[in-house]
């Protein structure tokens, strides 16, 4: 039995960091049941403009019941609410306000169930001077400082951080929410920015506004450059960063006294851990690229496992730099179960990712694909709200649903 088998979740999210809130409490046991218009949620008729795309969609709503409802139409409201009224938890991610001209914003949702935790997800805030401004994942990593130093480089984020470290805070932020509750018996409104979530984990800007100016000078002067520069910069660190090796690059960590010294032997030059110019970590600041081409030197005439091998063996951390096909056949996450299959009954087989964390008495289990669009109307409101077969009739000769 999941963690979270006797609660039911509501998921009005579209794109990826609501999605992901939801999937990740549907993962643990939760009931969620992803609500999309009749027409279909945005991302799926993204995915079907490109042929098995759909397949896509599994990713983010696996485990989820589907439910097709126009709640812009007072009668797709009702049915909205008639859910609501037995559900612990909601999730949207749509633009502040949205919701609100709808009869669905918190405060309506409080009148047909008062405990409700009502967790909205937004690129900004709802509680910000300007709530009504949309977002992207880009438009949350930009505006967060995680591409202050990329000024000459215009290409997109190569992953969607902001959407799925969003949609985790988001996670737990409800599950937060819902241990107040059990203390409690309140409800509340969690409200998620993605801004906020990204510059919470941009050390590299808290760490320049808690240094202070002061500070970073003081820093600066000692480093011979900016803070922000040592770990972030072309000019590699000989202690932390990627070195070529015969067939693609290795990622190294030689941090401590003891990794400096094997991390030396290993390339066969062990005097490196006694030259002042590479004692310590601030001499190899100040030195980083004789100590860089050293490395290389060595790793460059090896394959990468071969130097995996060898450094795994002194406990130095290292790690191949994987491309897509590579990773995806890594033998550390299959034994961790992180590829999985499921089959759904008009796309087929669908790999998708397994679940990140592991408990030992109450793990998470993956049942099913994405729903297809509608695919549990009757169920949902026939079965778990009890509307009659005439009503639910009545709702599709209406387009209310699908």
């Amino acid at each position: 039995m999941g963690i979270l088998n006797q609660y039911r979740v509501v998921d009005m999210a579209q794109f990826i960091a609501g999605s992901r809130c939801t999937q990740i409490l549907g993962d643990m046991g939760a009931q969620v049941v992803h609500v999309e218009p009749p027409e279909g949620e945005i991302l799926r008729l993204i995915f079907r403009l490109v042929g098995s795309g759909e397949k896509n969609y599994s990713i983010l709503n696996r485990n989820k019941y589907g439910l097709s409802v126009d709640w812009r139409r007072p009668e797709g409201q009702k049915v909205i609410k008639d859910l609501l009224a037995g559900t612990d938890i909601f999730v949207h991610n749509l633009i502040p306000g949205n919701l609100e001209k709808y009869g669905l914003g918190y405060e309506d949702v409080r009148r047909v169930k008062k405990d409700i935790i009502y967790v909205a997800i937004s690129g900004f805030g709802t509680r910000s001077p300007h709530p009504e401004r949309a977002a992207f994942d880009i438009i949350a990593q930009a505006t967060s400082g995680q591409f202050w130093k990329d000024l000459e480089n215009l290409a997109p984020p190569t992953n969607h951080w902001a959407d799925f470290m969003s949609g985790a805070y988001g996670a737990l932020s409800a599950l937060l929410a819902l241990i107040h509750r059990l203390h409690t018996g309140q409800g509340q409104f969690v409200d998620v920015s993605m801004q906020d979530v990204l510059y919470f984990n941009n050390y590299r800007a808290m760490a320049n506004k808690a240094l202070g100016q002061t500070g970073r000078a003081d820093l600066e002067k000692t480093l011979g450059r900016r803070p922000e520069d040592v770990l972030n910069s072309p000019d590699r660190m000989p202690f932390y960063g990627f070195f070529k090796s015969a067939d693609g690059k290795v990622a190294i960590v030689a941090m401590t006294p003891r990794q400096w010294k094997d991390l030396s032997a290993i390339c066969e030059r062990p005097e490196l851990a006694t030259d002042h110019r590479f004692s310590n970590i601030l001499a190899q600041i100040h030195h980083h690229q004789e100590a860089v081409d050293i490395i290389e030197e060595w790793t460059a005439k090896h394959p990468s496992k071969e130097i995996l091998d060898l450094l795994e063996n002194k406990k130095i951390p290292c790690g191949i730099a994987y491309g897509i096909e590579e990773v995806n056949r890594d033998a550390n996450l299959e034994a961790r179960g992180m590829f999985h299959t499921v089959q759904h009954k008009t796309l087929g087989p669908i790999e998708i990712p397994g679940i990140p964390y592991q408990f030992s008495e109450s793990p998470g289990t993956i049942s099913r694909p994405a729903p297809d669009l509608g695919e549990h109307n009757r169920e949902i409101l026939g079965g778990w709200l009890g509307y009659s077969a005439e009503e639910m009739k009545r709702l599709e000769d209406d387009g209310i649903i699908r």
